[in-house]
């Protein structure tokens, strides 16, 4: 069983591999941010032309827009700006995954030491082969290059700009709202590069942790998931905390997912060490979640539904019941919170925990 001194040494790791992560994310989130400031001068330019024009009493058609110069340079600007954003982002994904798999190696190592009293056994150092380091970080999770993810996004981020300024110049949004949905469409290649971020290099850490156990397989058996135990943390994770592995197991982790592995060594008295064995049990996830208060609780239901929290206080459902396995394409299989329809055994996603309440859905 790992001593508390693991434990502690994984809140201290995940601290910094989290603050890495953010680092990215805010370079991310600072280059974003001064694309679109570029463009933003050019757009209202020609949103303050055209509504002049409307003003004027011409009228405003989606066919006038295409032919305008002004939609096209706009347009032109875009995907210049963006082509270049893609180029940075690879780069900062590709850098934040180089650090992961450094971390992962150093700290999953230091972890298997932690496991037993100082100098009792000999831990090897594992460090990735370049060739297979190096195709983790070109690469996301169903081996599609990082760039070639990046250009997706930042094509329909493209596209979704063009479509709302359309739409909304030619609907006669209000400046402050056409303002806000440009942007928010704009924003969605920031969104999903950053989500896209986060998830590699977490992947890239746990695949540098994972190797790092199977080279010390005589004394490591298996790993544990852990989960981050936070205010925010996803509930089928919290419920899945505790769940042992085998070394030949990866792990299912969901976009964004802080979920952690923990080494399950082999006990002192199967190394022949004469020790008190380690008594330190941090109990499971879902220990932890009864134990908090009704805030928090209601808080990290809310994810599932506003009413879950209370379906599950009536005795609706349980809280094993909560995860579910997916396997996705891009992202793989993870675990995810079931949606309160079919949690409450209900046939479709619009009858609600309120239907139950008022006798509509028996």
């Amino acid at each position: 069983m790992p001593t508390s001194a693991v434990y502690e040494a994984v809140v201290r790791y995940r601290a910094a591999l989290l603050a890495r992560e953010r680092a990215a994310a805010t370079a991310l989130v600072r280059y974003y941010g001064e694309a679109w400031a570029r463009l933003q001068a050019d757009i209202n330019a020609t949103v303050a032309y055209l509504e002049a024009k409307r003003l004027a009493g011409e009228e405003i058609t989606p066919g006038m827009l295409v032919r305008l110069d002004r939609m096209r340079a706009i347009q032109e600007q875009t995907a210049a700006e963006l082509e270049r954003y893609v180029g940075y982002a690879d780069i900062t994904i590709q850098d934040g995954k180089r650090w992961s798999i450094a971390a992962g190696e150093r700290q999953a190592f230091d972890l298997v030491q932690l496991s037993f009293p100082r100098g009792a056994v000999n831990v090897q150092f594992y460090r990735m082969p370049r060739d297979a380091a190096e195709s983790l970080i070109g690469l996301v999770r169903d081996g599609t290059p990082v760039r070639d993810v990046l250009v997706k996004y930042a094509g329909d981020a493209a596209q979704a700009l063009s479509e709302t300024m359309v739409t909304g110049i030619v609907a006669g949004w209000n400046p402050r709202k056409l303002a806000r949905e440009m942007r928010s469409s704009f924003g969605m290649g920031l969104t999903e590069s950053i989500r896209l971020a986060r998830t590699e290099q977490l992947r890239a850490y746990r695949a540098a942790t994972l190797e790092t156990y199977r080279a010390n397989d005589d004394i490591v058996k298996g790993w544990t998931r852990r989960s981050a135990r936070l205010p925010n943390s996803c509930l089928a994770c919290l419920m899945e905390d505790g769940r042992e592995y085998g070394l030949d197991e990866q792990m299912d982790d969901h976009p964004n997912g802080k979920c952690y592995m923990v080494p399950r060594t082999v006990t002192y008295a199967e190394l022949g060490i004469d020790a008190p064995e380690p008594e330190f049990n941090p109990g499971s996830g879902k220990e932890w979640f009864e134990a908090q208060s009704e805030q928090t609780q209601r808080g990290i239901m809310g994810a599932i539904s506003k009413d879950a929290y209370d379906a599950w206080k009536a005795g609706l459902f349980s809280l094993e019941d909560v995860p579910q396995h997916i396997d996705d394409a891009t992202w793989g299989g993870h675990w995810a919170n079931k949606p309160m329809f079919e949690l409450l055994g209900l046939d479709a996603p619009r009858r609600s925990y309120a239907d139950l309440v008022q006798g509509v859905g028996e």
